[in-house]
């Protein structure tokens, strides 16, 4: 009977994310500590199997003047009589792309004699070029496609709702983004984006594109406006006749 149920409860989780793409479906929280980044907890799909990760895992990093990868790998799938083996595996790759056994966590480019870090100054620091893991171009699985880092849209979310000079819909977004454990479906980001904005987003969702967008919707809201409003303004100033 206990085999059974820990049958159903693999079957279930399986089903569930029956139609994500590939990607961190929640956890796997990245820290760094003695020249090692760990891999906290998480789900991963990749090659259509949802792994669970129950414990940490433990990668050394080096100096690179270049930007490197850290991803999740499917090495081998083996079949047996009534049951499948799959052997995985955390590793860096110098190179960015992305092969389909293959889920990016961060990248980061490190100078000699420097430490990595993930304590943020700002939204903008996660793109930061060198000593910062970025977030930003990691694979994220939500219902509707690949989207954006849930670290990323939290730190987002709570740098809105530190700000005073919030609009109507920018806190409620901003708690939609918390609430989740899993990354946010694409359409919302987009809807949420064209409303900032006033732009049409694109069909393909590109993390990075994203993240800049959002960036320039934070500073709109510390000034107090929106690229949508402001847009509007200089509008109706080129319509001004003075006598």
């Amino acid at each position: 009977m206990l085999t059974a149920l820990r049958d159903l409860a693999w079957l279930k989780e399986q089903i569930a994310y029956l139609d994500y793409p590939k990607g961190i479906i929640y956890g796997c929280k990245l820290r760094v500590e003695n020249q090692h980044i760990s891999i906290g907890p998480g789900q991963i799909k990749c090659r259509d199997y949802v792994f669970l990760l129950g414990e940490e895992e433990r990668i050394e990093y080096v100096s690179t003047q270049n930007y490197v990868s850290l991803k999740f790998k499917v090495r081998e799938r083996e079949e047996f009589s009534g049951y499948i083996r799959y052997k995985t595996c955390f590793f860096l790759d110098a190179s960015l792309e992305l092969l389909d056994d293959e889920v990016e966590l961060c990248r980061f480019k490190l100078k000699d004699g420097a430490r990595l870090r993930t304590e943020y100054k700002d939204f903008y620091d996660i793109q930061t070029e060198y000593d910062t893991l970025n977030l930003a171009h990691a694979t994220w699985s939500a219902a509707d496609g690949n989207s954006l880092s849930k670290e990323v849209t939290d730190f987002f979310a709570r740098k809105v709702l530190a700000c005073e000079e919030a609009g109507e819909g920018d806190p409620q977004f901003a708690y939609l983004l918390l609430q989740s454990r899993e990354a946010v479906r694409t359409e919302l980001l987009k809807d949420y984006l064209m409303g900032k904005t006033g732009q049409k987003q694109k069909e393909d969702f590109v993390p990075e594109d994203a993240f800049y967008k959002l960036e320039q919707v934070l500073k709109d809201i510390r000034g107090g406006g929106n690229a949508k409003r402001d847009r509007g303004t200089r509008k109706r100033e080129r319509l001004i006749v003075w006598d």
